[in-house]
């Protein structure tokens, strides 16, 4: 009886710390009224991207004539500089490749959704020969003014 107890206790213990590192490690996402911020590290040289698939955006200004995701730099280390673009969990881009900038970016976002959660990609410059560059950025699924 003591066994099945111990057994009992374990396999609850092994299923609450399951559920704890499912829970850590599961994605972010804010609503799309406010910035993501994100830090990429070594990103690909060559003009190669890089997926944040862990911190997403929900897009809630959905518009049917046209639509604007935005990308603001915070700090990066390429010294030809960073782009980036809106895409899906499936690395699907969903908006047009705009260059970081200190000041928000807008990029034409295209096959759109209300209340989806969009993720980003970061490419190097593709004459960067650097791969070990680093990059933090905010990005919005919504066209942000500041």
């Amino acid at each position: 009886m003591k066994l099945n107890k111990r057994v009992y206790a374990f396999g609850v213990s092994f299923m609450l710390l399951g559920g704890l590192l499912t829970t850590v490690y599961a994605a972010s996402v804010v609503d799309g009224k406010n910035y993501q911020t994100v830090t990429i590290k070594d990103i690909p040289a060559w003009g190669n991207v890089k997926y944040n698939l862990t911190l997403g955006s929900r897009k809630t200004d959905y518009s049917t004539v046209v639509n604007y995701a935005t990308f603001k730099k915070i700090r990066t280390e390429a010294a030809l500089g960073n782009y980036a673009a809106l895409v899906d969990s499936s690395k699907n881009q969903k908006s047009n490749t705009v260059r970081l900038n200190s000041t928000p970016t807008w990029a034409n976002e295209r096959d759109v959704s209300n209340n989806t959660v969009y993720y980003s990609g970061v490419t190097s410059s593709s004459l960067e020969p650097s791969n070990s560059c680093d990059v933090t950025y905010s990005f919005s699924a919504n066209q942000l003014e500041d």
